[in-house]
C-alpha cells in the first residue's frame, strides 16, 4: 500500500502563515495528486491555481489579490 503525499511541514506552517490574511482564498493540500490548489472564494471567480510548489501558490495569490 502506497502511503500518502504529504507536504513538507515547513511548507504548510508557511502557507498558514501567508493565507492569515487573506480570507478571500482558500489553499487545500491534496493528497490524491499531492500538489497545493488555491483558489478565490468567490462563485463567480476563475481564479485557480495548483503546484507542488508553495512559492508558485504564493506568488499566483499575490499576483491576483
Amino acid at each position: 500500500m502506497t502511503s500518502p503525499r504529504l507536504p513538507a511541514p515547513g511548507d504548510a506552517a508557511r502557507l498558514a502563515r501567508f493565507m492569515a490574511g487573506r480570507p478571500r482564498w482558500s489553499v487545500f493540500w491534496d493528497k490524491a495528486y499531492g500538489v497545493w490548489r488555491a483558489s478565490e472564494d468567490d462563485p463567480d471567480s476563475a481564479l485557480y491555481a495548483e503546484s507542488r510548489d508553495p512559492d508558485t501558490v504564493i506568488s499566483y495569490i499575490t499576483a491576483h489579490a
